[in-house]
């Protein structure tokens, strides 16, 4: 009976794996289109430039075990995920074999609709693989191999960093068990990568001098200690959380009546929860100093998802087990209530990442841009860009010195070159800032992009790409006040205004919803390479208490979103830069407040600038 068991388990692993995969295939959407594009062009080239297998910060490891399935594509890189998430599962039955059947046959569905982890599965990161290594030790653990745990965790370093939690706890969990013989093996990952490293890089200690983790705190800030369970319902979705109280409460019965398992339990208790923890706990620490690069990025809980499930699974169900005597009515019982589960999973998966995954307006504008940038790349020499998804969309190999850098050259930029300078890797990584690019005469400005959807990325900085040759780019700026309030009776273009009396040279509003709106600004100058609109003055709310208001810009053409851009206004002075590409006289424009507050307000001394940017032939 138990190899047709679990042959049939086997096949219900490897049915969620391509679900995965189909899914991914489906979808135009990438959730990942900054670390998830790079990770991949690393293991795809990593065939053609051997270095990249040694590359830190794509992790060794999983550009090795990768680099074959990104050859397919980046879809590739979930089929490794799907592969990996197989295994895990594997891992995880033989331990679950201790338990409730059910539990087997849930433990696949419960991990993969786990929110963070089935995205990460589908967007092919390398928090997976992490998550197969650790589960392989603590199934290694659990059945007395202690030199294979021990073989197991030293790949770990070269995996994901978060293995300075859990190899100090079997670090622990083997002296605890005499395990002496077993303590050197935990240095073989290291000792081997570093015979390769003194053999190609002729450093062998390049894992800890070549550490990438370091000198970003100020590009990436740091934010509250409470950041990384703030939402822990989107992090691992309400019914494991709820699974996860219930294990919490059942694991002390189990001591007294389920006591040859003791030793197991312990396994489970030190390599699956207290790592689970310390991972949330460790990054938590991270962001909230704003150390060894921490973004405050929740996805990298995905590491944990596993040992959390198996944790949970195998409490719940060991004890449903020894409390039904293995029944077959408990069994069908248990079944049901699986099913059950996976619905709920399921529900709570999508809710926070609909499926398949559609490309948002950060996607869209940067296949727009990759799409221009792979029609000038044929008439220069090199593209230098700074976003890896720039590189990703235009076909370009990011490792080919000849065609391609994602930094700015330590020799600068060559006559041929193509820049591409887009606003959230720019002057972030990169760090190179636009007025240091929009100031250099010797380079031409080709283009400005401007996503459809306007958004702010990393650093407050509103998102759009700067294309730039090197070439002599001598550049007129001309300023013009198009309306200062109180120097002028009234606006000197279309507009509605549903002003209240009120005294001085300020305006005054109730709560209508859109008490504002200007129509056709003189954006859109001939013969400019783009304008600035500066919108500045001061807003303030009735009464004591503070609300806000939003500022909207748009941009149509023959019924068509060119552009929306939304500002919060909130008590106070207020500033707003806008920059505009040309739009050939095709585009009509308006200028409004959204007042959703119910609220009247008072606006004084707005003020409306254009800046106009034209080239000098």
């Amino acid at each position: 009976m138990e190899r047709p068991r679990t042959a049939s388990i086997a096949f219900w692993w490897v049915a969620w794996a391509a679900a995965a995969v189909v899914l991914r295939l489906l979808s135009p959407g990438i959730l990942e289109s900054g670390d998830g594009v790079l990770h991949y062009q690393i293991a795809r080239y990593s065939w053609a430039h051997p270095e990249l297998l040694l590359d830190h910060w794509g992790k060794p490891l999983f550009t090795l075990l990768a680099s074959p399935f990104a050859q397919l594509g980046h879809w590739g890189m979930t089929l490794f995920n799907a592969l990996c998430f197989v295994a895990t599962a594997w891992a995880a039955d033989r331990m679950l074999k201790d338990t409730a059947t059910w539990s087997r046959w849930l433990f696949a569905p419960a991990l993969l609709l786990v929110p963070v982890y089935g995205t990460m599965v589908l967007e092919g990161m390398t928090e997976v693989l992490f998550g197969l290594l650790a589960t392989l030790v603590v199934l290694a653990c659990y059945h007395s191999r202690y030199r294979t745990a021990a073989l197991l965790a030293s790949l770990m370093p070269f995996a994901r960093p978060e293995y300075i939690v859990f190899v100090p706890l079997l670090l622990g969990w083997l002296v605890l068990q005499r395990q002496w013989k077993a303590l050197p093996l935990l240095a073989v990952g290291h000792v081997l990568y570093a015979v390769v490293g003194a053999i190609a890089l002729g450093e062998p200690f390049w894992a800890f001098t070549r550490d990438p983790y370091t000198g970003a705190e100020a590009i990436y800030g740091n934010g509250p200690l409470t950041h990384f369970v703030q939402h822990p319902d989107l992090v691992y979705g309400i019914p494991l959380l709820i699974l996860l109280a219930a294990s919490l409460l059942v694991l002390p019965m189990l001591h007294p009546m389920d006591d040859g398992m003791a030793t197991r339990r312990r396994v489970l208790l030190i390599l699956a929860l207290l790592p689970a923890v310390g991972i949330l706990v460790v990054h938590s620490l991270l962001w909230w100093q704003g150390a060894k690069g921490s973004l405050g990025l929740v996805r990298v809980l995905a590491t944990s998802a596993p040992l959390l499930v198996l944790f949970v699974l195998w409490v719940l169900a060991r004890a449903w087990h020894l409390l039904t005597g293995g029944r077959l009515v408990a069994m069908v019982f248990g079944l049901v209530l699986s099913g059950v589960y996976v619905v709920l999973a399921a529900q709570a998966l999508l809710a926070v990442q609909p499926l398949p995954v559609q490309a948002g307006a950060y996607q869209r504008f940067l296949d727009r841009v990759g799409d221009r940038v792979k029609e000038l790349a044929d008439d220069h020499q090199r593209v230098v860009y700074f976003h890896p998804y720039v590189a990703y969309r235009a076909d370009l190999d990011p490792f080919d010195p000849q065609r391609a850098w994602k930094s700015m050259p330590s020799e600068g930029l060559q006559p041929g070159d193509l820049l591409v300078w887009d606003a959230h890797f720019g002057p972030n990584e990169a760090g190179v800032p636009l007025e240091r690019l929009l100031q250099d005469t010797t380079l031409r400005l080709i283009e400005l992009l401007v996503p459809d959807e306007r958004m702010k990325v990393l650093g407050g900085h509103a998102f759009e790409v700067f294309l730039f040759e090197r070439f002599s780019g001598q550049r007129t700026v001309e300023e013009t006040v198009l309306f200062q309030q109180g120097s002028s009776g009234t606006l000197p273009f279309a507009h509605r205004k549903d002003t209240l009396a009120c005294a001085g040279p300020v305006w005054c509003f109730g709560a209508n919803e859109f008490p504002f709106e200007i129509d056709g600004l003189p954006v859109d100058v001939p013969g400019m390479l783009y304008a600035e609109l500066l919108i500045s003055g001061s807003i303030a709310w009735e009464g004591e208490r503070k609300y806000a208001t939003d500022l909207i810009f748009t941009e149509d053409a023959i019924g068509d979103q060119l552009s929306y851009w939304s500002s919060t206004l909130e008590e106070g002075p207020f500033t707003i830069r806008l920059r505009i590409p040309p739009r050939n006289g095709i585009a009509r424009n308006k200028l409004y407040f959204w007042n959703l507050s119910g609220a009247g307000f008072r606006l004084q001394d707005l003020q409306l600038s254009l800046v106009v940017h034209r080239a000098v032939l």
